[in-house]
């Protein structure tokens, strides 16, 4: 993306810091109260990006490019556009699972044959949240219960998971990142996966920062990644683009279905969590 810009704009020069969103949120928040601002441009999460425009640490910044973005990808104050999504889907193992008894849906996933052959991250609120939006909070609920005696195997993150289900630790992974199972592939890894309808997805939203030191140059790099452009170069780093009529380096990408779950979560997420465990009951 940097080597786009430099192109674009060669009379400034980007630097990036990165870290987890939790991580970012704190210092970002520290720093603002000791009146210091170390960024121009934030990126991360939805609920890290929504928590800091409602807490006035985003500018609130109308790109001429976030027109082209459907509402549910744009924060109604301006505070931040979606770059990119990051979209739930189901994995499998190849060797394990024939492509014929793959599951095609959430549905599939109760069936007693899986029982005991799945994997999910342990900390999958958001995707956990998402769906129960999807299906209906009692329905959702009441899904989420059954699929809990499926004895599933818990462990904690997404990459982890997914070389485990490469591995064979079991046949089914409920939640995975579909670039990361095709990355996987490429390698030789017996691994694929099936979007179900609908698609729930995370938005990755980019955001020009609060008292920001080069707001101009903030800007244009702003437009830059909403931009047609930027979010081709987006698509060749393997990201989901956020902008409709933008290829997807995986065709299958394309045309789905997509839910979005809701930024505003971060709101309730630790009512989330707390369900989210005693559902499957984790500690």
């Amino acid at each position: 993306m940097f080597d786009g810009f430099r192109k674009r704009y060669p009379f400034i020069t980007p630097k990036s810091y990165t870290t987890r969103s939790a991580a970012l949120l704190e210092r970002i928040v520290t720093e603002a109260r000791a009146g210091k601002h170390f960024a121009d441009v934030i990126q991360g999460n939805a609920f890290t990006l929504y928590l800091l425009a409602k807490r006035g640490h985003t500018e609130a910044y109308v790109s001429p490019e976030a027109k082209s973005f459907p509402d549910s990808f744009r924060d109604p104050a301006g505070g931040w556009v979606a770059a990119y999504l990051q979209l739930n889907v189901i994995g499998y193992n190849t060797k394990l699972v024939a492509k014929s008894e793959a599951p095609k849906g959430y549905e599939d996933l109760l069936n007693a044959k899986w029982k005991g052959k799945m994997g999910l991250d342990d900390k999958q609120y958001i995707w956990f949240d998402g769906l129960l939006k999807v299906m209906g909070r009692e329905k959702g609920l009441a899904y989420f219960k059954r699929l809990a005696t499926q004895a599933i195997h818990f462990r904690s993150g997404n990459t982890l998971l997914a070389n485990l289900l490469a591995a064979g630790e079991f046949g089914i992974l409920i939640n995975a990142r579909p670039e990361s199972v095709d990355e996987l592939k490429q390698k030789g890894a017996p691994v694929e996966w099936v979007a179900p309808k609908p698609t729930t997805a995370n938005v990755l939203p980019i955001a020009v920062a609060k008292n920001a030191q080069n707001p101009n140059a903030a800007k244009l790099f702003m437009d830059h990644m909403l931009s047609e452009e930027g979010q081709r170069i987006l698509s060749a780093m393997s990201r989901t683009p956020a902008r409709p009529g933008v290829s997807t380096a995986n065709p299958r990408l394309s045309g789905l279905e997509i839910a979005v779950n809701d930024p505003a979560m971060a709101e309730r997420f630790d009512q989330v969590v707390e369900v989210y465990k005693s559902v499957f009951a984790l500690p």
